[in-house]
């Protein structure tokens, strides 16, 4: 399966556009609802943190959403950052499988010895 080249959809700009936006909130109004600093909303929107397990939760009990919501967000994301960054990829091609006990491949070692 191929994967799309266009970035998935950020947990900021959701926020932005799907909720702060069309409810007329502003950066500050979300920070005081969620019970966190204002600079760490701000990061979030912007694109310049990633998500935390601890905003997930703060996220959908805010706007009645799953936590899941925007974890899923997050991690297809974070999927699209690593299979898109070339450094990553060459990287992780250098990595070889740990054979495992009870895989074929030490069955067949072990014969051989």
């Amino acid at each position: 399966m191929r994967q799309a080249t266009r970035k998935p959809t950020t947990v900021g700009d959701v926020l932005l556009y799907e909720y702060l936006e069309p409810l007329g909130l502003k950066i500050n109004d979300l920070a005081e609802a969620l019970h966190v600093h204002r600079n760490t909303v701000s990061a979030l929107v912007n694109n310049n943190r990633k998500l935390t397990i601890d905003m997930a939760f703060r996220l959908a009990k805010a706007f009645d959403t799953s936590i899941d919501f925007w974890l899923n967000l997050q991690n297809g994301v974070d999927i699209w950052e690593v299979q898109n960054d070339a450094r990553t990829q060459e990287e992780l091609s250098r990595i070889t499988a740990i054979p495992m006990p009870g895989d074929e491949n030490e069955s067949r070692e072990q014969e051989v010895a």
